[in-house]
């Protein structure tokens, strides 16, 4: 072993050094530009924001100069072997130690690289996040580490492989995994699987030249567990990105024929246009036409606005006044990896409600308040502990619902569901803090705050498959519809002056609903299938 170790450090010291260099080149950039980006924004919580809701994960950059490292140490290590292997195989030692004390002096490098580089980023990181993000910053940079040592013995394998075939269809596999280990499946438990089996996946390749390898049956099963992950990944990667996610019908009721009518999607930018009575429409405008509330505009450019419809006039103004909708799909039930929400708080001599410089952290048994300096509010924290603890507030808590962003005409605050069921509400406005029981929700399994001052309505809620009104007061309404699942399904709820439209579809079964704006009875519905 520690013959091996001499030799590696004589063949690869200097490349060592220039790749520690090159690395620390590199963080002094990026330390720079994180630096700069903070310098230029205030209050620097819009950047927690950022990092929790949109992945805007600035240490993702130093994945790629990891893995561009880890496997230069590869290419530097084994490509001038190649060659020398069967030198390699003579010596004292069985095959499979030699291998894993070349993978254990790279370990040492890597180890080092983590270690230090680590600090720094840590270091950076608590400098301009708070701690809670801090810590997720460091579990990434140890996911990354991880990755680019599985990259790394994936590669030598690929390069020691006698068999040129089989390298070339392991490094086909080797880029495909790695994608969606990487970017989709990101577990540490199969990092550590895949690092056990690319050892072996190297070994292999080792005794390659010695023209024999392990047992075939056990290698097909390590390469199909392999493809197994590659599959999961790549099925996500798929959903995610390519998969047909339009809707085949937008159904609305028209308030001029009383009826049902939609517009079909036939694919590739054609569509038809169609009433429940089996009416199709000569063109867009005519079946815009029909639907006075949706097309106002349109209406307003022909020259037909007002609209009447029945004994009733609208005009423009009324229409744009009783318009709200809201929508949701079932990505929207994804929390945050992280519970940490912007607290804001409205100052009634600023129309807009300024970004919050305090956001609220869920921890397992008690509330952090940290301020946009990085510090913790820990006055305000216990503040808001003891009147949890008053209103009998039970940790952890299962769930978290509002509308995070100041985009919005108010602030409804932050709800949220205790361990025992029951929802609570806390909210600031000009520097008081208000946190209440909701009772009516008692149990719901999830509520959808929407925020327009053009409703009575606050959102919905869904339990046991019914939809609700959330109204500003904490009542429900319940809508009389057939079973809603939010888990695959997506929900469009909106208002006009005369009624309200329900619809919602699994991409197979489109369903639409319309109840009386004002006593809320269902007067219409119809059921569309997908061909």
């Amino acid at each position: 072993m520690r013959a091996i170790f001499l030799k590696e450090i004589s063949r690869l010291g200097l490349f060592f050094g220039f790749l520690a260099l090159v690395l620390a080149i590199f963080f002094a950039w990026f330390s720079f530009d994180i630096n700069y980006k903070f310098g230029a924004i205030h209050p620097e919580s819009v950047i927690w924001y950022g990092y929790v809701f949109f992945d805007n994960e600035p240490e993702f950059a130093t994945f790629a100069a990891i893995l561009a490292s880890f496997i230069c140490v590869a290419l530097a290590q084994f490509l001038p072997q190649r060659n020398r292997i069967k030198c390699l195989l003579h010596l004292p030692a069985s095959s499979f130690k030699i291998l894993l004390w070349h993978y254990l002096f790279a370990a040492i490098f890597f180890a080092i690289i983590w270690a230090v580089f680590g600090a720094w980023l840590v270091f950076l990181a608590s400098k301009f996040y708070p701690v809670v993000i801090t810590k997720e910053i460091f579990i990434n940079w140890c996911y990354f580490c991880l990755s680019g040592a599985v990259f790394y013995i994936f590669t030598s394998s690929v390069l020691i492989d006698k068999r040129s075939l089989r390298a070339a269809i392991s490094s086909v596999i080797f880029v495909v995994v790695c994608f969606a280990l990487v970017f989709y499946v990101k577990s540490f438990a199969l990092l550590l699987v895949l690092l056990l089996v690319s050892i072996l996946l190297g070994f292999n390749a080792l005794i390659s030249h010695k023209e024999t390898s392990i047992n075939l049956a056990f290698l097909l099963a390590i390469y199909a567990g392999i493809l197994a992950v590659a599959g999961v990944g790549g099925y996500k990667f798929y959903e995610q990105k390519f998969a047909n996610k339009s809707e085949r019908y937008y159904i609305f009721y028209s308030p001029s024929l009383k009826e049902f009518v939609f517009q079909e999607n036939l694919g590739g930018h054609y569509f038809a246009y169609r009433s429940a009575s089996g009416r199709v429409f000569k063109n867009e405008t005519e079946y815009k036409n029909e639907l006075a509330f949706n097309y106002y505009m349109d209406l307003k450019q022909q020259g037909k606005m007002p609209v009447k419809i029945g004994d009733e006039v609208f005009d423009e103004a009324a229409i744009r006044q009783a318009r709200m909708s809201i929508t949701y799909a079932p990505k929207d039930a994804t929390p945050p990896k992280i519970p940490f929400y912007p607290l804001f708080n409205p100052d009634p001599k600023i129309s807009a409600i300024p970004f919050s410089e305090d956001m609220i952290y869920l921890d397992a048994d008690k509330f952090r308040v940290f301020h946009h300096d990085g510090d913790e509010e820990g006055e305000f924290s216990q503040i808001l502990n003891k009147e949890a603890k008053n209103l009998g507030v039970k940790f952890p808590i299962k769930a978290v619902f509002g509308r995070f962003t100041n985009l919005k005409p108010f602030d409804a605050g932050l709800f949220f569901k205790d361990s025992a069921g029951e929802f609570f509400n806390v909210r600031i406005y000009d520097d008081k803090v208000s946190f209440e029981a909701v009772k009516s929700l008692k149990n719901f399994h999830y509520l959808h705050i929407n925020e327009s001052k053009n409703s009575e309505f606050l959102g919905l809620g869904f339990n046991e498959g019914k939809i609700y009104l959330f109204s500003k007061n904490y009542e429900l309404k319940e809508l009389d519809t057939a079973k809603f699942d939010p888990v695959t399904m997506r929900l469009r709820v909106s208002f006009d002056p005369k009624y309200l439209q329900v619809r919602f579809d699994d991409g197979k079964d489109y369903r639409a609903y319309v109840f009386d704006k004002d006593s809320f009875e269902k007067i219409g519905e119809i059921n569309l299938k997908a061909k």
